[in-house]
């Protein structure tokens, strides 16, 4: 019977570590997404080109060697993986709001959208008219001070 607890208590802190949300995990799992993504991406780099941009793989290197640019890929993929992962609790919460959201109605949008052009329309007819003044103003003020 002590056996089964010590072995539950064992498996509980072995559990516990797995679902324990760490304070940095998503900024570190962030950070290593973003040098997955750019060691895959240079990796295929320097498969495609035969000139020195990018990471070329030695043959010589274990199952690695033999597939460049599957590891390439799958260095792409775990990184775009990890990125929404990583990206992905701070937008939760926005799609959660975003579901409590009130739309407005056909007609509401028509109005509102009517009402912004035509605001629209009336500042650029107020500044276009300002800069035609103000430049008969200027070309006034050039007149006057070439007749002194």
């Amino acid at each position: 019977m002590a056996e089964k607890n010590e072995n539950l208590k064992k498996e509980n802190k072995i559990l516990t570590i797995f679902t324990k949300e760490y304070k940095y995990e998503g900024i570190i799992l962030l950070f290593l997404s973003l040098i997955a993504l750019v060691l895959g991406t240079l990796v295929l780099m320097g498969i495609s080109s035969e000139g020195n941009s990018g990471l070329v793989i030695n043959e010589n290197v274990f199952l690695i060697g033999d597939y460049p640019s599957a590891f390439a890929w799958i260095l792409i993929v775990l990184g775009a993986v990890s990125l929404i992962l990583a990206v992905w609790p701070f937008y939760k919460p926005s799609i959660a709001e975003a579901k409590r959201i009130s739309w407005s109605t056909k007609g509401q949008l028509l109005k509102n959208t009517a009402i912004v052009f035509a605001f629209i329309l009336s500042m650029s007819i107020f500044f276009i008219l300002s800069d035609w003044i103000f430049g008969y103003v200027v070309k006034l003020f050039e007149l006057i001070g070439s007749k002194l």
